[in-house]
């Protein structure tokens, strides 16, 4: 039985991954941080190790017994801006993963990356995997970094033929969000605290479909290339209408031009540089939020046998997740 390396394996995306891997008879190694309990895998049959992509020493010894990797593990921060930490985990990390699948001889390393490398473009002409990175413009490490990480691996396949398949989600929406992220947004529907919708939008998938790809992508793809993982453009307010109507409560959201909310982030960026605390709405994060993130998902769905699962079914089981682990 061959036998998958999985990075970040107690994530959101890496819960579903190490799920998946299981029904498609595979065995799992799931690497999480030191720090991390692993709840969201217990009860699997799989093999749980602690370690830092950071040390790659800890990747040759673990993934040796190992015939292919999935690497998802990365620094998701939006806040602040600019991070030497984001730039060790996700540069410096994917490359220590890159090169200990090079020197072990894997077979096939699959990477997680994200849909902002590419241009995101309107409703009418959605963002493809041949439209240019313009996410360099938001001056935000996660984005520049996922790039930059991205551009390493294309090299190398380039350079050398090194076995690399890059997927590219979206934004994701499933179970195992234990930090939460993605899922605040219907946490805070559910508790009646959003009560503001901006006027922007973006392409939303759910979270179980982008696992499927990953792992469909272990035997299917073509080496070197990337394909983003996404489904449905909505806007925040068809979003939001969705949810309501999921959760059996009255849509009764505002919309809030742009100019306010780039003012609200504005000024929450400054307070947040005074207190050194996390604001609820950055600059940064206004600016990306006002954008029309909307992006095609057809080279996926073709190539990888990626589901497009309706966005309802993956807020249910993020909801049904939460209530379960009492978030809600």
């Amino acid at each position: 039985m061959r036998k998958v390396f999985v990075t970040g394996g107690d994530g959101m995306l890496g819960s579903s991954v190490c799920r998946e891997l299981l029904e498609q008879g595979f065995e799992v190694k799931a690497m999480c941080h030191p720090t991390s309990t692993a709840n969201t895998l217990k009860g699997l049959p799989i093999e749980i190790v602690l370690g830092d992509v950071s040390d790659k020493d800890f990747l040759l010894h673990e993934m040796k017994d190992c015939n292919l990797v999935i690497h998802i593990a990365a620094l998701m921060t939006l806040w602040p801006r600019r991070c030497a930490k984001i730039n060790l985990v996700n540069i410096q990390g994917t490359k220590n993963v890159m090169e200990a699948v090079e020197e072990l001889k894997l077979e096939r390393m699959i990477h997680i990356g994200t849909a902002a490398s590419f241009s995101n473009g309107p409703i009418e002409n959605p963002g493809n995997e041949n439209k240019p990175f313009v996410g360099g413009k938001f001056k935000m490490d996660y984005i520049d970094s996922k790039y930059q990480a991205q551009q390493i691996l294309l090299e190398k396949h380039r350079k050398t033929g090194f076995p690399v398949i890059i997927i590219n989600p979206t934004f994701m929406i499933g179970p195992f969000d234990s930090g939460p992220s993605s899922g605040q947004m219907l946490i805070a529907i559910f508790k009646n605290t959003l009560k503001w919708y901006n006027r922007g939008g973006k392409n939303f998938v759910c979270s179980k479909d982008v696992a499927k790809a990953a792992v469909n992508a272990i035997s299917k793809g073509t080496l070197g290339q990337c394909y983003i993982a996404g489904n449905e453009n909505l806007t925040y307010k068809e979003f939001c209408e969705k949810a309501f109507k999921l959760m059996n409560k009255p849509f009764k959201m505002k919309g809030v031009p742009n100019a306010i909310l780039l003012s609200a982030g504005f000024i929450g960026s400054i307070v947040a540089r005074i207190t050194g605390k996390k604001p609820k709405l950055s600059y940064g994060i206004a600016l990306l939020a006002k954008e029309n993130n909307y992006f095609s998902s057809e080279k996926a769905t073709k190539e990888l046998d990626m589901p497009q699962t309706p966005i309802e079914e993956g807020m249910e089981q993020c909801l049904e997740w939460f209530k379960a682990n009492k978030y809600l």
